[in-house]
């Protein structure tokens, strides 16, 4: 006891410095200055103006594109309709859809077929087609900015392979009929329906003459036309856009305007200030000390949201180059690590209460199964463990981080103290340059080794869309799997999850592998980092709150603004 009081003093005096940075990676980015478009007020704040809905993350540069991060930006969930509709969960919705009016998958997943709204149009009063629909697929696939689940479950339709190898004019699995579209998957797509809630079509006279490799260069991203129920009327890149109700949408036509604000992604050096100063009704955070600095601001209501983002180290199991075995090949050592950090102390004390334990890559919530070891702090245990493994009090872990902020630089320091005080020693190591090969690369034989990368744990994070984001990388063979040998046991689980379209059977194909995880610790789950939702009491109609870095069926067009 008297060593874990020791380790808490230590990190409630890092408090002040540590962890500023570590939800998005991106607080590091310059602050931004902010104009609003109305007149300064007596008191020398921005007037604000009835009927507009204030937000940031406007454009500084460029709209980034909306197939890379697809609701990262209110702009990307306001300006784009998709083809489905996602429920809070990110869950597709069964039955009537966004673009589509409906849709019918078959029920071993092997087609897929959309039917387009009738009378559903771009901003610009063009309609929108099943052939564009089909021109957006092919062409995204031949672009640099294309989300990994998305390009996943493109290159599972039949043709992908010959259309990308430039032996096809078109997908041959891709067929229009009218204002159907049917797909039709040499394999299982799992993720089929849930890129579909994501994947924005884009205006195919506005791109078609653009080079796929430069799309984000294109002038459309300056003003881009979209389907969605808000469209660009103005455009002060760098100071302000504003966005105006699309009068043709489908779902109806909002009664008020949407005021951005810049800022890089979900990094707004202004953040508290504009809420405090009314230049703010919507946006999200995942800083801690700005939801401190709100709290108990009047007219303020703050969501707290779990969603897919685990921070981690990654490790690596496979025999070291020179041939001698990966000390953590054992995984009573791997859980006598998890065992000496106090993840709960560096949550409430480091992290000022932001961040959640974590047992699993899985953050908590009905995608999780019950009954996980939460691997609580004992370094008693640990201690134990260790024995049983006849750990080597000499060997030293090297550990690598690619985080350059403060924060991470202290953590790695906390972890230090906490390895030692159970007889493991670490190196931390702040690594640059080409980190595809100094952190991802696979090696030649995928079960045996040796290693291709010199490191033996990596702290990281990842941010997933899909379930199987979290968990198909560690597949024998998979493309980026530098960490884990291959496992004909952990192969099947992974397999088994896509192995359906149904959403019920991967979530409990997924149980199983958390279960096998929790046990085996192949990777070591350290925290869950939330995000909280900022919204103004002169916002009504919020029915749901979900995930604000994706799309989900939010009805924005019929919210109320005073």
């Amino acid at each position: 006891m008297k060593k874990r009081a020791l380790a808490l003093v230590l990190t409630v005096a890092m408090a002040a410095t540590m962890l500023v940075g570590c939800g998005s990676g991106n607080q590091g980015a310059a602050p931004v200055e902010t104009q609003a478009a109305a007149e300064p007020s007596e008191s020398g704040t921005p007037a604000r103006e009835a009927g507009v809905l204030y937000s940031n993350g406007g454009p500084t540069e460029f709209f980034e594109t909306p197939w890379l991060n697809p609701g990262v930006f209110i702009y990307n969930k306001a300006l784009y309709g998709h083809l489905l509709f996602a429920d809070e969960n990110l869950s597709p919705i069964a039955g009537e859809g966004d673009l589509a009016t409906s849709y019918e998958m078959a029920e071993d997943g092997s087609t897929l077929t959309f039917t387009l709204r009738d009378g559903i149009t771009w901003h610009d009063g063009e309609p929108i087609t099943a052939e564009e629909i089909q021109w957006n697929i092919e062409y995204s696939l031949k672009t640099t900015v294309l989300n990994s689940v998305f390009r996943s479950t493109f290159e599972a339709i039949e043709g992908a392979d010959k259309y990308a190898a430039g032996e096809a004019e078109h997908i041959s699995g891709i067929a229009v009929d009218g204002n159907k579209i049917t797909l039709t998957f040499s394999k299982v797509a799992p993720d089929a329906l849930l890129t579909f809630t994501q994947f924005a079509p884009l205006p195919k006279k506005h791109l078609e003459d653009i080079d796929p490799v430069s799309l984000q260069q294109a002038s459309y991203f300056q003003s881009p036309i979209g389907s969605g129920p808000f469209k660009v009327e103005e455009v002060q890149m760098g100071s302000y856009t504003i966005l105006a109700p699309f009068e043709n949408y489908y779902g109806g036509t909002a009664s008020y305007k949407i005021h951005l604000n810049p800022s890089a992604g979900d990094s707004d050096p202004n953040f508290v200030t504009n809420v405090k100063a009314g230049q703010l009704d919507y946006a999200y955070t995942k800083n801690i000390a700005d939801i401190q600095a709100l709290e108990g601001v009047a007219g303020i209501m703050i969501d707290k949201v779990d969603v897919r983002y685990t921070r981690l180290l990654y490790v690596n199991k496979f025999n070291r180059a020179d041939g001698s075995k990966s000390p953590l090949a054992d995984p009573k050592v791997r859980q006598a690590i998890a065992y000496a950090i106090d993840m709960q102390a560096i949550c409430d004390g480091v992290m000022n209460g932001s961040g959640v334990p974590a047992n699993s890559l899985t953050p908590d919530g009905a995608d999780k199964v019950d009954g996980l070891n939460n691997y609580d702090y004992n370094p008693e245990k640990a201690k134990s463990l260790l024995a049983e493994a006849g750990w080597d009090s000499n060997t030293e872990l090297k550990v690598v981080y690619y985080y350059t902020d403060q924060a991470t630089q202290d953590l790695m320091a906390v972890l230090q103290q906490y390895l030692a005080e159970v007889g493991v020693k670490m190196n931390a190591t702040l690594v640059e340059g080409d980190l595809a090969t100094i952190l991802w690369k696979a090696p030649e034989d995928p079960v045996n080794g040796p290693s291709a990368v010199d490191w033996d744990m990596c702290y990281a994070a990842n941010a997933a869309l899909s379930m199987h984001e979290y968990y198909d990388r560690y597949q024998t063979g998979y493309s980026i799997n530098s960490h884990t040998p291959g496992d004909a046991e952990l192969d099947k689980l992974i397999a088994a999850t896509n192995a359906s379209v149904d959403p019920e059977v991967q979530k409990q194909e997924f149980f199983e592998i958390q279960k096998y995880e929790n046990e085996n610790l192949f990777v070591i789950p350290l925290y869950y980092q939330p995000i909280y939702l900022v919204h103004s009491d002169r916002v009504s109609g919020i029915e749901k709150v979900g995930n604000p870095q994706f799309n989900y069926n939010w009805n924005i067009q019929n919210w109320t603004v005073k």
